[in-house]
């Protein structure tokens, strides 16, 4: 038993070194983001923030975590309107009962005392995902030089792993990702298998709700690969993850007595993140003054209807209202709206590793900053770089009929259709994880050009 563990040890320590490596750099990050930032900073304006429980959706989840560590009966389950995403206060809340975590101080400011050990378990679920995709990929056959370029670069590249020092829940999203992945491109034939495989998707969409729709690029790919014999293996994805939505729905109706499984976010999203920029441009007016105009008018239509918005009915009447209102606007302004839809598409895609790091720093102010000026050269060069290498691997798999890849980027695409129009960088990493085999066959293909390293053979 013992010899049959070394000899596995040593088959695989290349992926063993870099997970060593890669925690090391991780508990380095992690030691630093919380010696230097776990501490409340001032702007000029005297108002204050905390260096990493800093956005509304940080505080949020925060404040949501303790709430569940302090009740986590099945009516606090979903106590209140199915706004945000449902795992992340969850997951933390869970490792904040195991570590005994306060959350607040008598002061009630926030105590982050063991944070630490939910960055460690965000992580450790991070790398499960990466040691079960390196196995996959190696169930392909293909050379290993590919599988390990391929997880240097989701344990190191900074872009995706500065998220693990952060409580958004990213790097388990990302996780559930890499896990879908690795199921897609070794679809099994049993068709029980794919009960797990809805469930999965389903918790991926309670991590993050973009993934909601995710399940459409699984079932074609199922229906690609088994066509007749896809029916049951369709059904099962489907019906498993089709349970997930409806206990959502099932504890909004039990809060509420309204039956929904989508959150409300979803609904005014068009209103509230992207019609502001169309209206700066269509009246030709500042973005203050746009954002002005649309809450003026949230106003007016809460006095027409005569809404409540201490009712959730009346909120989620509102968000239909304002999406009502998005829709036509943009549809009215094709131009305007397609220009700026492609402007926010294109900004997502500028990489940004130092993100976490200089909103820390400079907080709400970060974006209008020098700092953030000085690092869009570098962003830019970085990020070209980066691009340039995957688009090689790309046209490398297009000629050598290397077919894995594009169900992955499948996915990728999803995510940038659905999630790119808003413009976040941050928002763009699903998308740049479904890159990660075109970079390791780029890589190579550069490799070979500049050695007499023989490229041809590192094929599937």
């Amino acid at each position: 038993m013992k010899y049959s563990f070394v000899n596995f040890l040593r088959s695989h320590k290349i992926i063993f070194i870099l997970l060593f490596f890669s925690f090391l750099l991780f508990n380095f990050n992690s030691q630093f983001h919380i010696k230097n930032f776990n501490k409340y900073f001032f702007y000029d304006d005297g108002t204050s923030y905390h260096g990493i429980i800093r956005t509304p959706p940080e505080i949020k989840i925060w404040k949501k975590s303790y709430e569940f560590k302090e009740d986590s009966s099945l009516e606090n389950w979903q106590d209140e309107e199915f706004r945000w995403h449902f795992l992340p206060s969850k997951n933390l809340a869970f490792i904040g009962k195991i570590m005994n975590m306060n959350f607040y101080d008598e002061n009630n400011n926030y105590d982050l005392t063991g944070i630490i050990f939910f960055f460690i378990f965000q992580t450790f679920i991070y790398y499960s995902a990466v040691i079960y995709f390196y196995n996959k990929l190696l169930n392909l056959n293909i050379r290993r030089e590919i599988t390990y370029i391929v997880c240097f670069f989701l344990l190191f590249e900074p872009t995706i792993n500065q998220w693990n020092t952060t409580i958004f829940g990213e790097t388990i999203f990302f996780a559930l990702i890499i896990f879908i992945f690795s199921f897609l491109i070794d679809l099994p034939k049993e068709n029980y298998k794919y009960i797990f495989f809805g469930i999965l998707l389903g918790i991926c969409y309670l991590q993050r709700s973009v993934a909601m729709f995710l399940i459409i690029v699984p079932l074609i790919v199922i229906f690609i690969k088994f066509k007749k014999k896809s029916t049951l293996k369709i059904i099962n994805t489907f019906l498993s993850y089709l349970i997930i939505l409806m206990l959502i729905g099932l504890l909004n109706y039990n809060r509420s007595n309204i039956f929904y499984f989508l959150p409300t976010q979803t609904i005014d999203n068009l209103y509230n993140y992207f019609l502001p920029k169309v209206e700066q441009k269509r009246l030709n007016i500042s973005s203050k003054k746009s954002l002005k105009i649309l809450s003026d008018k949230n106003d007016i239509l809460i006095n027409e209807h005569n809404l409540d918005l201490k009712k959730e009915e009346d909120r989620i009447k509102l968000y239909n209202l304002q999406r009502n209102i998005a829709v036509e606007i943009l549809l009215n302004n094709k131009i305007i709206t397609i220009e700026k839809a492609f402007k926010s598409y294109l900004h997502s895609t500028l990489l940004n590793p130092v993100e976490v790091l200089n909103t820390r720093i400079k907080g709400r102010e970060y974006y209008k900053s020098k700092l953030h000026k000085k690092f869009i050269k570098y962003r830019i060069i970085y990020s070209a770089l980066i691009f340039g290498i995957v688009f090689l691997g790309f046209i490398y798999a297009i000629k050598k009929k290397i077919f894995f890849p594009h169900i992955i980027l499948a996915c990728g695409i999803y995510f940038f259709i659905i999630s790119g129009w808003v413009g976040y960088t941050r928002y763009f990493i699903p998308t740049f994880l479904s890159f990660c085999v075109y970079f390791a066959y780029g890589l190579l293909f550069i490799f070979n050009k500049i050695t007499s390293y023989k490229f041809n053979k590192i094929t599937i």
